[in-house]
C-alpha cells in the first residue's frame, strides 16, 4: 500500500487544534474542531483492523466527502462540518460494512465535538486473495469501479473518494478488467490488472471524461389500483448489485426519467428501498432478464414498472431503516423460526435463505418453477429453518444471512411456482446466528 495514503493524524489534529496566534491581535480561545473518529475492529476478538478503507458520505446527497485508511491502531480521523453522514468500510480479509446492497444507517456529527463511530467487521476466511488500488483521473468522487475476473467473469466493486483514490479488496488471484461507471462520465481507455501470489497488489490509473450519455424514461403504477407511487428507480450492476452513482431517482406523479447514463450493461429496478412495495414478482419470474439494459443501444427506451405491496417479515429481520442484521434468539441458535404476516389471496408460500455472499443455502425456486423445499400452504405463517431436511448446509454461528419469502396464488398443493403475487422486500430479512457463550 502506498505510504502517501497514510496520515500522521494525531500530529495534524494537534497542529490544527492549537492553530497560530497573531501577535498584533488580542488572543482568543480556540474552538474545538468538529471531528469524526472511526474505529474498525474484528468482530470475533475486537482486534484492530489496519488499512481499512473508510469512505465518508454526506447522507442527504450520497456524495462521498472524504476517505482515509485506518492506521496501525485501526483508527482514522476526519475534519467535517456539522451534519448527517454515513460510512462504507472495506478491508482485506473481511466482509464489507454495510453488506452489499444494504442501505447504510446515517449518524449525526455535532459541531465542535468529536463524534465516534465503531465498525465491527467479520472475517471472510478467504485465502489466495489480493487487492487493486488506484486513482480516477481527473479526481472524481463517487465513481463505481468494477473489477471483472477474465477467467470466470465474477465481478468485484469499489468506490472512489473525493481524492479519486479507490481500493478493491478480497480479489482471488487472476487477471482483471477494470471498468468505471458514474452518471455523465465515461472511461477513455481499457485498464487491465493482474494479481498473484508473487504480486498480491497492483496499482492502476483509470482515466475518465465528461459524457452526455444515454437516457430512459417510463412510469410506475401500483397493481391493485391506478395509483401512482413515490418509489425509487435505479440502474445497478447486474452481478454486484451496486447502484451506479447518479442513476437513482424518485418518480414524479407516476413518471420518471434517468439521463446521462454511461455506456455499459445494467439492471433497472424500482422500489429498491424499503418502502412497503416490491416489483411484481410474477412478471419478474416470467420475464427473466427483462430489466437488463445495454447502453447506448437501449437509449431512449420506455420502461414501465408495476409494483405491489410487500409481504411483511416479522422475525428475524432488520428494521426497515437499519443495515444491522438482527441477532436471532439463542434458544433457536442455528435453526431459527421464520415468521411473517399472512398475505391476502395467497395459496402457497416459498421461502429462501442465502448467505452474506448471496449463495443459496436453503429453499427458493428454480427458473423452471420447481421449489426447493417442502410445501407451505396459506394457513402457515412460520416455519423452522430446514424443516424438510433439504438445506445444503447448516447455519454457522456468527455468520450473517438473509431470508426472503414469496406468495403464490396457484391452487395446486404441488410446491411449484404458478402465479407469484408478492414477496418480501429486497433489503429486509437480514439476521445473524449468535455465537454460543462459553461456560466458565
Amino acid at each position: 500500500m502506498k505510504k502517501s495514503v497514510y496520515l500522521i493524524v494525531i500530529a495534524l489534529l494537534t497542529a490544527i487544534y492549537f492553530g497560530c496566534s497573531d501577535d498584533d491581535k488580542s488572543p482568543t480561545k480556540p474552538k474545538p474542531d468538529t471531528i469524526l473518529k472511526v474505529s474498525v475492529m474484528d468482530k470475533t476478538d475486537s482486534s484492530v483492523v489496519a488499512n481499512s478503507n473508510v469512505v465518508v458520505y454526506e447522507a442527504a446527497t450520497g456524495q462521498s466527502v472524504t476517505r482515509d485508511l485506518t492506521d496501525a491502531e485501526g483508527i482514522c480521523y476526519f475534519m467535517l462540518e456539522e451534519g448527517n453522514y454515513y460510512l462504507e468500510v472495506t478491508a482485506q480479509g473481511y466482509d464489507p460494512s454495510p453488506a452489499p446492497n444494504v442501505t447504510p444507517v446515517p449518524f449525526f456529527v455535532a459541531v465542535y465535538d468529536t463524534t465516534e463511530q465503531n465498525r465491527m467487521l467479520y472475517s471472510n476466511g478467504l485465502t489466495d486473495i489480493g487487492y487493486i488500488e488506484g486513482s480516477v483521473v481527473p479526481e472524481v468522487n463517487n465513481v463505481l469501479l468494477i473489477a471483472e475476473n477474465t477467467a470466470d467473469q465474477n465481478r468485484y466493486s469499489g468506490i472512489s473518494g473525493p481524492d479519486g483514490y479507490f481500493v478493491i479488496y478480497n480479489l482471488p488471484y487472476g487477471t482483471y478488467d477494470i471498468e468505471s461507471f458514474k452518471a455523465a462520465y465515461k472511461q477513455t481507455a481499457v485498464v487491465t490488472s493482474n494479481i498473484s501470489s508473487g504480486s498480491v497488489s497492483d496499482s492502476v490509473t483509470v482515466s475518465i471524461e465528461k459524457y452526455a450519455g444515454s437516457s430512459i424514461s417510463g412510469s410506475v403504477t401500483f397493481l391493485a389500483t391506478n395509483d401512482t407511487l413515490d418509489v425509487d428507480i435505479v440502474l445497478r450492476d447486474p452481478k454486484t448489485g451496486n447502484v451506479v452513482p447518479g442513476l437513482r431517482t424518485h418518480e414524479n406523479l407516476g413518471n420518471y426519467s434517468l439521463d446521462s447514463i454511461p455506456d455499459g450493461s445494467f439492471e433497472a429496478w424500482a422500489s429498491f428501498e424499503n418502502d412497503g412495495y416490491v416489483l411484481d414478482p410474477d412478471w419478474l419470474f416470467k420475464n427473466p432478464g427483462g430489466l437488463n439494459l445495454t447502453f447506448p443501444t437501449d437509449s431512449g427506451s420506455v420502461l414501465n414498472f408495476s409494483v405491489t405491496g410487500s409481504i411483511k417479515l416479522e422475525y428475524p429481520t432488520n428494521p426497515a431503516d437499519s443495515i444491522y442484521a438482527f441477532t436471532t434468539d439463542s434458544a433457536t441458535a442455528a435453526v431459527p423460526v421464520f415468521r411473517w404476516t399472512p398475505y391476502p389471496s395467497s395459496k402457497e408460500y416459498f421461502i429462501e435463505v442465502r448467505d452474506i455472499n448471496g449463495n443459496r443455502v436453503w429453499g427458493g425456486f428454480n427458473s423452471d418453477g420447481t421449489v426447493n423445499h417442502g410445501y407451505i400452504d396459506d394457513s402457515v405463517t412460520e416455519v423452522q429453518y430446514d424443516f424438510d431436511g433439504t438445506a445444503s448446509s447448516q447455519l454457522v454461528p456468527g455468520e450473517i444471512y438473509q431470508w426472503k419469502i414469496w406468495a403464490d396464488k396457484g391452487t395446486a398443493a404441488d410446491s411449484f411456482v404458478e402465479q407469484l403475487i408478492s414477496s418480501s422486500e429486497d433489503l429486509r430479512g437480514l439476521f445473524q446466528v449468535p455465537v454460543p457463550e462459553v461456560k466458565k
